[in-house]
């Protein structure tokens, strides 16, 4: 396929043909826009040289796994499923953390922008995965992911010249038909590298770090730049390619389609970006057949969506490079479940609240609150501290907390109604373990009546999701109803932000209970 003249494209790979291949052509091109305009299916479909039928089939099957959503009548973005395997990249990876201290510090001590770039095949070009910014008036920022051709900038060059010395089969011939560079910069608006060290790391990686003069730079600096940047590469290598993750298993829901094959196989790297070690064998891992698992596996290499080191599974070039365009959003697991809620509330008509519970402070939040369509609702408060020994939504987080976290709290009373006794509040928290929701009647709120329900991300509460009905409309409401429609919704927010671990509760149908897919 040729290569696309904007919208800063890669150039396909030309194996890339395959159902998988085909797939990961349309995450590549819904990732590449995640901050623009949506794609149309006529647009996406014309864009990858493809059939119409194939590509709405191709996005249908995503929106399934919230791989990607529907924005406005046939036109489609990156969904939040996608985005929770993105941010755990970012978050988890080694290379990624260490670079960020050391390039931050290098950045404030010289006043100068320090860079981490890497190398993509797939591309046949390189982007910036990490900028260390001066703390000055004048700074570089260059957009993380956005794809450069190996002719821009001194980056570029310095990519080029180490190709050329140490030329690889798996890799992209640097002589080979580079992408145009993004829209918006010119190679004079990149600030000259005073120093550039390229490395290869053990995940497969090929890595520069690089040191740009923003003026000023003292002559000290410079001088060191060469010898303080080696620093940072060896720093860089010791600190990837430790594996580990051995008890971490795809979970399945019985979906055998591809999207859900490459979720599992995604999810796996994801969750532990600095070497998945796969003992199982990949057709156990993922749960389907070999055959099938050879496929997904050899698509995924290909395309640099993972680097396969004997047992060990890695992060691929393109995978950190979607992870770095996502970077560039603020991430909000509220936001990512609206839909979720959105429904519940539509179904319910109830106002519905989303709690999340921090365990690093102890504190629970109010996030969101959406309200009801029904005539009189309550308006909650976001942003503000709610206790969790009292009312629907506090009680359900606290109920699946040790018990000497209940024991710690002063119970203040707030209303007439609220618990006030430890012993009254253990057996209120322990009937709520049993049936999985608590109720708040006037406890928080005077006139109030509360249903919560917890949500578990990885097997450990992370917060409720509550209704608050006027008491006076408790008794006409479906309340058995209710519950039911919002232990679904609970499920589905623990599946759309759990990675794969202990206890993991898996999304099913409405009328399944939630089961427990991982030993």
């Amino acid at each position: 396929m040729p290569n696309a003249p904007s919208q800063n494209a890669a150039s396909k790979a030309p194996a890339a043909t395959s159902s998988h291949g085909r797939l990961i052509e349309v995450l590549d091109a819904l990732v590449r826009r995640a901050d623009g305009e949506a794609w149309g299916v006529r647009e996406l479909a014309n864009h990858l040289e493809e059939s119409r039928s194939t590509i709405n089939r191709i996005l249908v099957t995503l929106v399934d796994r919230d791989f990607a959503v529907e924005d406005g009548v046939g036109k489609y973005r990156v969904g939040p499923r996608f985005r929770v395997l993105m941010h755990a990249l970012n978050n988890r990876s080694f290379l990624l953390d260490t670079a960020r201290h050391l390039l931050d510090g290098l950045a404030e001590s010289t006043k100068q922008a320090a860079l981490l770039s890497v190398y993509a095949p797939h591309l046949n070009g390189y982007y910036v995965l990490h900028c260390g910014e001066a703390p000055a008036t004048l700074f570089f920022r260059p957009k993380s992911g956005n794809p450069f051709p190996l002719d821009f900038g001194d980056i570029g060059r310095a990519f080029s010249n180490y190709l050329r010395k140490h030329p690889s089969p798996d890799e992209v011939s640097p002589h080979q038909t580079s992408i145009e560079p993004p829209q918006g910069i010119s190679e004079f608006e990149f600030p000259p590298a005073v120093s550039t060290v390229v490395r290869q790391l053990a995940p497969g990686l090929l890595i520069l770090v690089s040191l740009h003069d923003l003026g000023g730079i003292d002559a000290k600096v410079r001088d060191s730049a060469q010898a303080t940047l080696n620093q940072v590469a060896d720093q860089l290598t010791q600190a990837v390619g430790v594996p580990g993750g051995i008890g971490l298993e795809v979970v399945s829901d019985g979906d055998s389609s591809i999207v859900a094959r490459l979720e599992g196989l995604l999810q796996l790297v994801c969750a532990e970006p600095n070497g998945f070690t796969c003992r199982l064998g990949m057709a156990a891992q993922l749960q389907c057949n070999a055959a099938t698992a050879k496929k997904i596996i050899g698509s995924a290499s290909l395309e640099r969506l993972i680097h396969i080191d004997g047992l060990v599974l890695y992060p691929g070039a393109r995978l950190y490079q979607w992870a770095a365009l996502l970077s560039n959003e603020t991430y909000s697991a509220v936001k990512l479940c609206k839909a979720i809620v959105d429904s519940l509330v539509k179904e319910t008509g109830e106002t519905i609240a989303f709690l999340s519970f921090d365990r690093t402070t102890s504190k629970a939040q109010f996030l969101e609150v959406t309200q009801g369509w029904r005539p009189i609702q309550y308006k909650l408060e976001i942003g503000v501290d709610v206790p969790l020994y009292a009312g629907g939504a506090g009680k359900a987080v606290l109920a699946h907390l040790p018990a000497h976290f209940a024991e710690g709290l002063n119970l203040e009373k707030l209303t007439d109604a609220t618990i006030s006794s430890h012993s009254k509040l253990r057996a209120d928290l322990q009937l709520i373990r049993a049936r999985g929701w608590s109720v708040g009647d006037g406890e928080r709120v005077l006139g109030a009546f509360g249903i919560g329900v917890p949500f578990f991300i990885d097997g450990q509460v992370a917060g409720s999701i509550s209704a608050t009905i006027p008491q006076y409309r408790k008794d006409e409401c479906d309340v058995p109803s209710l519950i039911e429609s919002m232990k679904q919704a609970s499920r589905c927010i623990g599946h759309l932000l759990s990675l794969g671990g202990t206890d993991r509760v898996v999304c099913r149908t409405e009328k399944e209970l939630p089961v427990t897919a991982i030993k």
